[in-house]
């Protein structure tokens, strides 16, 4: 199908949100410490705290431009809601987009206990710093527990809108196979205790920047305005 004429601001907006969301997300995951700068185990919880207050005024920007990068996929998942029409695939699309926006939720809810945690070895408060990030790590295993099945029903929704196979379509179905791929590592975290974490995260680092390309996709076929990704409402 071809490309529409015109393109509807909101979703013309809830493009260009998933593609800024993308960058601040990349940029943030660059930036914290205790990744790319000055690296670390992360699965050593008190190794990656040491890490992030030893560089606090970065860990506090990249967790900021997570943050804020949320908030601007949860504004595309509610203009995702404009594209929902009648049968299973408006009804995948819909409850994709809530489940998606209660995962981001998780997530932001995450990156603010992160927050606190390094303003706490700020303040000389290590013990209970380190108890705080454990509490994220559970906030972030609930996230991994939930993002998988929105992914998965926001593809569908989205590739029912397509009639032909096109980039946007594969983007679509890219999600489905994020989301399948993603439980299946979630029950391998859970249940096989033979494998290292740290391998189960390099799994996941891995699918999720799988899922970044695919919501760029899908971003730039939302500010083209392809038909399929633009609502008339």
């Amino acid at each position: 199908m071809a490309p529409s004429t015109t393109s509807n601001p909101v979703t013309r907006q809830g493009g260009l949100a998933l593609i800024v969301g993308v960058v601040l997300l990349v940029l943030a995951s660059l930036l914290f410490p205790g990744g790319v700068v000055d690296p670390v185990d992360q699965t050593d919880f008190s190794a990656a705290l040491e890490a992030a207050a030893a560089n606090a005024s970065l860990a506090h920007l990249a967790s900021m431009l997570s943050i804020i990068g949320m908030f601007l996929y949860g504004y595309a998942a509610f203009t995702w809601l404009r594209l929902a029409q009648q049968g299973a695939g408006g009804l995948c699309l819909r409850l994709g987009a809530y489940v998606s926006v209660f995962g981001w939720s998780l997530y932001v809810v995450a990156m603010g206990m992160r927050q606190f945690s390094v303003h706490l070895m700020q303040r000389g408060m290590e013990d209970l710093a380190l108890d705080t990030y454990v509490s994220m790590a559970g906030i972030v295993i609930a996230l991994v527990s939930v993002y998988p099945i929105g992914s998965i029903l926001v593809g569908l929704g989205l590739s029912s809108r397509f009639g032909s196979m096109s980039i946007f379509k594969l983007a679509s179905y890219g999600f489905v196979l994020l989301g399948a791929l993603a439980i299946i590592n979630f029950l391998v975290l859970q249940h096989v205790s033979g494998i290292e974490p740290r391998t189960l995260l390099t799994n996941d680092n891995a699918m999720q920047a799988f899922g970044s390309l695919c919501f760029v996709i899908i971003g730039v076929g939302m500010y083209q305005g392809r038909s399929e990704l633009t609502s008339e409402a």
